[in-house]
């Protein structure tokens, strides 16, 4: 996995510099979208940088919109389940920082009408819980004979029970419950440390093999963290080719055959089927295409490339569920490109800086030019750019693409180049895209979102384009083109 420089660079809206012929066009800085309404996501995400300080229970919208929250207790939580009767989630909290073994599991209200309720209190790791179909008894793994291991209690914590038998030396775990068919599937990993999916009943017995954990021998590697479809009739889970690579994939659970969803540069973690079982919903890593951080993303079920949910690097995505209030599915309709011509470009900061924007609307070879200055022991260069969207209302956004080609003079040290998007609501600059250029011939990089978030109620998209160098002397960063392209819905 690439390692990407730590540092942060928040650069301030600037006039242009008298001899670059940027600017023009675009508005103003624009007001945030309303962010009030019924929340449709129950999503656990924590800091990237600091998980046991800073980590959530968020309730959001489909489109990434709303503040509220379940919790706001010191530690990661993970694996929120929603109880049947939508007023209740059960997840699971590590107490000590870094540490599994202090996984417990909890229940808490969705609208804080009443008290926690703590359900396992003991050494070992207790995780992944999941309610039975009736939401008597919540069915977890937990460490506490051993090796993990599949237990339910009651919905209150009392009656712990193992769940089925697991052989000698093997282990199981990730665990989900069908409301549809009554079954359990889950992971087992054998003596070699592979993972396959299993079944089993949902009184604990007759437990049988589903897929065979693909063509990769090895420890870490196979079939993990599976979820039945709203019907039972499938399964999408995550298979590992290494501890960094993970395709999604989807398995019908009548015939055992499995399908390769998506097969992404890097990793995809605890997806679900949307309720309406037309979409995906899963963790999107991709590193060497700048996008490290597990971050919320989406796709349609059948054929499409996934778009980011939530675009900010900083936040990691830790699984989900679904709350009862679901809006209309969204379709995507026409797909135009804006012209970058018309858009609002100014030098965020640099030495100096030479072009127009004509020369960022084709890939071309015709380059905007702009040198580094020195800024907090580091070589930076970059331009503000605000794009007016043609769609009627914000809302009318189905999807945003943002495509950079650039290139920088040199690339010793930990060269970064970075797209980050403004967030109105919370008034600050998410960066989407820290990628690390490996020569300096031109590069592509770029993301695609749906985030209402980072929309303003104007129609107006605003992001910057930095380019981030070691210390040194000044460098040259060029910009051949910047493309935005907006998908619009149904």
């Amino acid at each position: 996995m690439t390692t990407m420089p730590t540092r942060r660079f928040a650069p301030l809206l600037l006039t242009a510099l008298p001899f670059a012929s940027c600017g023009g066009g675009g508005g103003g800085s624009g007001s945030a979208l309303a962010i009030d309404g019924p929340p449709a996501l129950l999503v656990s995400r924590a800091r990237d940088d600091s998980p046991h300080r800073f980590a959530e229970l968020a309730l959001r919208s489909t489109r990434n919109l709303g503040t509220g929250r379940v919790s706001d207790r010191t530690g990661a939580e993970g694996r929120p389940a929603l109880h049947p009767d939508n007023a209740r989630v059960v997840f699971a909290r590590e107490r000590q920082n870094d540490q599994a073994s202090s996984r417990e599991l909890f229940v808490s209200s969705i609208d804080g009408s009443s008290s926690e309720l703590r359900l396992t209190n003991n050494g070992a790791r207790d995780d992944h819980p999941v309610w039975s179909p009736d939401g008597s008894r919540v069915l977890f793994v937990s460490e506490r004979d051993g090796d993990p291991q599949l237990w339910t209690c009651a919905d209150d914590g009392d009656d712990p029970q193992p769940f089925v038998p697991v052989p000698a030396g093997f282990a199981d775990g990730e665990p989900d419950w069908s409301r549809a068919s009554g079954r359990v599937v889950f992971s087992r990993r054998d003596l070699n440390g592979r993972h396959t999916l299993w079944i089993a009943e949902g009184g604990g017995f007759g437990e049988v093999p589903l897929t065979d954990g693909g063509a990769t021998v090895g420890a870490d590697t196979g079939d993990r963290q599976p979820a039945f479809s709203p019907d039972g009739a499938q399964v999408v889970f995550v298979r590992r080719s290494s501890p960094e690579r993970a395709s999604l994939c989807i398995c019908d659970v009548a015939t055992g055959t499995v399908t390769v969803r998506l097969a992404p540069d890097g990793a995809v973690a605890w997806p679900r089927f949307d309720p309406v079982q037309d979409r995906l919903w899963f963790g999107l890593a991709e590193p060497e295409l700048g996008r490290r951080t597990l971050r919320l993303a989406r796709a349609p079920l059948a054929t499409g490339e996934p778009t980011l949910l939530w675009p900010d690097e900083r936040w990691r995505y830790g699984g989900l569920d679904f709350l009862p209030d679901q809006p209309p599915v969204e379709l995507p309709g026409a797909t135009e490109r804006v012209d970058i011509t018309d858009a609002g470009i100014v030098v965020a900061v640099a030495s100096g800086a030479f072009g127009a924007r004509m020369q960022l609307r084709d890939d071309d070879g015709n380059e905007y030019y702009l040198r580094t200055t020195a800024s907090g022991n580091r070589q930076i260069a970059g331009l503000n750019c605000s794009v007016t969207l043609p769609v009627a209302a914000p809302q009318d956004v189905y999807e945003v693409r943002v495509r950079v080609q650039a290139r920088v003079e040199r690339v010793d040290g930990e060269p970064v180049l970075r797209i980050s998007l403004r967030n109105l609501p919370d008034n600050r600059y998410d960066t989407v895209v820290e990628w690390t250029p490996t020569s300096t011939a031109e590069q592509e990089f770029g993301f695609r979102t749906a985030s209402l978030r980072h929309l303003s109620s104007e129609r107006t998209l605003q992001f910057n384009l930095i380019a981030d160098l070691d210390p040194g002397d000044p460098a040259d960063f060029w910009i051949d083109l910047i493309e935005v392209e907006v998908v619009a819905r149904q």
